[in-house]
């Protein structure tokens, strides 16, 4: 992973460690979709995001959504290193489909150009 995506995605897991000590799970949930688009693309970072989805989905008692995210956790890695460059990126909810491209937001396009 590039410093300057390292540096982003560490920002957004930040912020979502914050707005969750804030009970604001709408802000958390966002900025762990930020987070999830920066590092999908590494397989260490796409499985912190996940595992942070997860935590959060099951503090908030969305046991639906937790459980959405038990597969993304146990296999980020692997289907990171095998297809990690040519997934179409995504916020990584469970709301939306893996095979699905996303727009995405201009800030963040922004960070992945650099």
């Amino acid at each position: 992973m590039k410093a300057v995506l390292r540096e982003h995605f560490k920002a957004e897991l930040g912020k979502a460690d914050a707005a969750i000590a804030a009970q604001d799970f709408v802000t958390a949930w966002i900025a762990l979709q930020q987070a999830h688009i920066l590092g999908q693309r590494d397989a260490i970072a796409h499985t912190i995001a996940h595992w942070m989805m997860l935590k959060l989905a099951l503090k908030q008692r969305d046991f639906r959504a937790g459980i959405d995210q038990l597969v993304p956790v146990l296999l980020a890695v692997p289907l990171t290193l095998l297809y990690g460059s040519r997934r179409s990126l995504s916020n990584g909810t469970s709301r939306v489909s893996d095979s699905k491209q996303m727009p995405i937001p201009q800030d963040i396009q922004q960070i992945l150009n650099q």
